[in-house]
């Protein structure tokens, strides 16, 4: 056996690249904001590319399990979970009015327009590599699971064929979390509250997203 299916082998069932785009993706961030000085509209726009990402691989991955579907769910429910996965997409566009509208103009500080548009733009270098990353990583992910072994029984069909399901709740639940640290700060008489705002839903986002790595269960 070779080294590289060895390795393959051996990380194959554990949770390892989400946990480790995770630290990496978090360190990339808080490095935009703390050196860089990023407002919030990187952070909520990172998330928005990441869900059409994972919407894309989770529409590939229905049609690829299309044959497996037809006997396990019959053609009138694997349609359905097809137009229910369709609908994800009109929900990131209503999503992408709101991140890029309001957040990044509308309630973004006045210093930050000017770097909005140039990560609007892919000219944030720290936020295409962050991005890259997670392509990156689901591409190896849909090739491990839907290729090179596939092994359907273990997909999670209902959470591909949902259109709003727990990682599409973040922005809900980590905007009031924000919020609430945002709100709760100058109670103690601290500062940095839009710190305490984006911190509170990078901790939310990640906090989901190792929850759902950990969370499938693997032979």
């Amino acid at each position: 056996m070779s080294e590289n299916t060895s390795f393959l082998s051996e990380i194959k069932g554990k949770p390892v690249p989400p946990v480790l785009y995770a630290l990496i993706s978090n360190a990339l961030q808080v490095y935009g904001i703390l050196v860089l000085g990023w407002h919030f509209f990187p952070i909520l726009y990172l998330w928005w590319w990441e869900e059409l990402v994972l919407s894309t691989f989770g529409w590939m991955k229905l049609r690829r399990l299309r044959p497996y579907l037809l006997q396990k769910q019959g053609e009138s429910v694997r349609l359905e979970g097809e137009r229910s996965a369709k609908a994800r997409f009109f929900l990131l566009f209503v999503y992408f009015v709101f991140v890029v509208v309001l957040a990044g103009f509308m309630f973004a500080p006045e210093d930050s327009f000017i770097p909005n548009v140039l990560t609007l733009f892919g000219k944030n270098n720290v936020f295409n590599i962050n991005l890259l990353l997670f392509i990156g990583m689901q591409s190896w992910l849909y090739w491990r699971d839907f290729y090179r072994e596939p092994d359907y029984e273990k997909t999670d069909v209902l959470a591909l064929q949902t259109t709003f399901d727990l990682r599409s709740a973040i922005i809900h639940v980590g905007l009031l979390a924000g919020a609430f640290l945002s709100f709760l700060l100058p109670k103690f008489s601290l500062t940095g509250s839009e710190h305490a705002f984006m911190f509170g839903f990078m901790a939310v986002k990640t906090l989901v997203e190792l929850g759902l790595a950990f969370k499938v269960k693997w032979d």
